[in-house]
């Protein structure tokens, strides 16, 4: 099974699976898959390990949860014992009959089994064996396991987009020799995998799938109102952090992958941690307009190669990627890099260059305007229909007269977009002076803090000096990033842009200068940098 998305990255890091407190208020879920030698595919775990965790767990006073005790928390907000904790495993393989039941029955563990309704008769060579339809039902007689739908048959990648890059069959249009797919033909799609999913349950165990369980994660607000019509009560992503009662607990419920053989010591540090660690974010630009050759796509690919080789070895983490081409002389929107119908499309290769970048484990945010217009907004439609991207980073081409009309519109786009892409992140670059005026108690400090709150990521840029980086630059700087990180909201927020281009002398500043400005501002707490401009080759 491939690797699912950078907020699903190795549990034992950045899982913090339950409250240290009495109340069982979150639920963390754990998402297993095979058991075997685990020596090089990892989402495999040994025996072994896995008796371990399940040891600890006993040891330690967590209860494992059944799926309609999960429900009843989500739906009702019904009680649950301290410390609790959902176990489930995808894809059915045999090993779960084998290996984890016994495990199950000797712990007196509940567990939930997602199988791919399909595979029950053509199990890919690359799956191998899996259970069949009389363990299911010994296992489901038992009262410990309850088997959940991973859908009939749309566990596997297809094309999205001309140059043949693979997407989520239950997320992603699908690209083919007529185009895009249609909206319609899209949840019709949807719709008859997860009928024949249920068929399939209500024939051979007697009763409906009561959750289900999103190949890969993928998922989106149509394939949700989809499965409730089709009778789920629940259904499972994939992503870090704790599930709390709702509708978002319900019906978007995040499992942490466990991979890479963790251990008994690392499991335990995970249990006592409580949050996920926060790691340095390094953040460069990426302009389209740079690396692409019309009508050349092996060109293209090779100058992205470049870049890619070099951003690995200058350690970035997200890329900044252009979504819209800018006409120079007015500044206008001209064209788009993304199928859309709202602008001229100068080349439907936004997607195809954000999956190679996220091939490479990067993180992949659209580059879009604020919106000040909004017959725009059909962009961030379009784009969210079509691309897969981990986040968008909304420009700052506002004057803060312009706020609250824009960030009403803002905050509808956000809506709109996850939608489609329900994990989205969203950065905001804000002005230097809306920091200032918050931290000095002017009017426009509403605006900082409501930034905040509102957005995933604040984008600041630190107040231009002549150019002279002396000692008095530095103590402006160090002014400056004790305001921006004052507001409890700001921890884990604040992305500092730090400016490479000196643009009234056009003259690169010096490595030296940048690493004192990045070496100052964490000293001041600081953990996530934005590098701007990038120089490309």
């Amino acid at each position: 099974m491939p690797k699912i998305w950078l907020i699903c990255f190795c549990i034992m890091l950045q899982l913090g699976l339950v409250s240290v407190s009495s109340a069982a208020d979150t639920v963390p879920i754990l998402c297993y898959h095979g058991v075997g030698k685990a020596d090089a595919d990892p989402y495999m775990v040994t025996k072994e390990t896995l008796n371990n965790h399940f040891a600890y767990l006993r040891e330690h006073g967590y209860h494992p949860i059944s799926l309609q005790q999960y429900i009843a928390f989500a739906r009702d907000g019904a009680a649950l014992p301290d410390k609790p904790v959902m176990i489930t495993f995808d894809d059915g393989y045999i090993s779960f009959y084998k290996d984890v039941f016994p495990l199950l029955k000797q712990y007196n563990y509940p567990a939930m089994l997602s199988i791919v309704g399909f595979w029950m008769e053509y199990p890919p060579p690359e799956v191998g064996v899996v259970v069949n339809w009389n363990q299911l039902r010994e296992m489901e007689a038992s009262g410990l396991v309850t088997i959940a739908s991973h859908s009939y048959k749309s566990h596997y990648f297809q094309r999205v987009n001309p140059q043949g890059d693979r997407g989520y069959v239950l997320a992603d249009r699908a690209y083919g020799a007529s185009g895009y797919e249609t909206e319609e033909n899209f949840q019709q799609r949807v719709a008859d995998d997860l009928r024949q999913a249920q068929q399939q349950f209500e024939r051979e165990l007697g009763h409906k799938a009561a959750a289900l369980v999103w190949p890969y994660g993928a998922y989106n607000a149509a394939g949700i109102a989809i499965a409730q019509k089709m009778g789920f009560q629940a259904a499972f992503t994939l992503g870090a952090g704790r599930n709390e009662a709702g509708l978002q607990g319900l019906w978007q419920a995040r499992r942490a992958l466990v991979v890479d053989k963790p251990d008994s010591a690392a499991f335990a540090a995970v249990l006592q941690t409580g949050s996920k660690e926060k790691k340095p974010v390094k953040v460069v630009s990426l302009t389209i307009d740079t690396i692409y050759e019309p009508d050349n796509l092996r060109t293209t690919d090779s100058n992205l190669q470049m870049i890619i080789s070099r951003f690995k070895k200058n350690g970035v983490s997200t890329i900044y990627l252009q979504a819209l081409s800018i006409d120079k002389t007015t500044e206008h929107l001209e064209s788009a890099y993304f199928y859309t119908d709202a602008l001229p499309v100068k080349a439907d290769i936004f997607s195809h260059i954000a999956a190679k970048l996220r091939k490479e484990k990067f993180s992949v945010y659209a580059v879009m305007p604020s919106l000040s217009q909004k017959q725009i907004t059909a962009l961030y439609t379009d784009l969210a229909t079509h691309t897969y991207v981990d986040g968008v980073f909304f420009q700052d081409d506002l004057y803060l007269t312009q706020q609250e009309d824009v960030e009403s519109l803002t905050e509808q786009v956000m809506r709109e977009f996850r939608k489609a892409r329900p994990l989205t992140l969203f950065a905001r670059a804000i002005p230097a002076e809306t920091v200032v005026s918050a931290a000095d108690g002017a009017n426009t400090s509403q605006y900082y803090q409501r930034y905040l709150n509102l957005y995933d990521y604040c984008v600041i840029t630190p107040p231009t000096d002549s150019g002279v980086w002396s000692g008095a630059a530095q103590q402006r700087l160090e002014t400056f990033a004790a305001k921006a990180l004052a507001e409890p909201a700001a921890t884990g927020k604040v992305i500092f842009q730090l400016e490479t281009f000196d643009f009234a002398k056009q003259t690169w500043h010096t490595s030296q200068e940048i690493k004192q400005k990045v070496h100052l501002l964490r000293g001041k707490g600081a953990l996530y940098f934005y590098y701007y401009p990038d120089s490309q080759f």
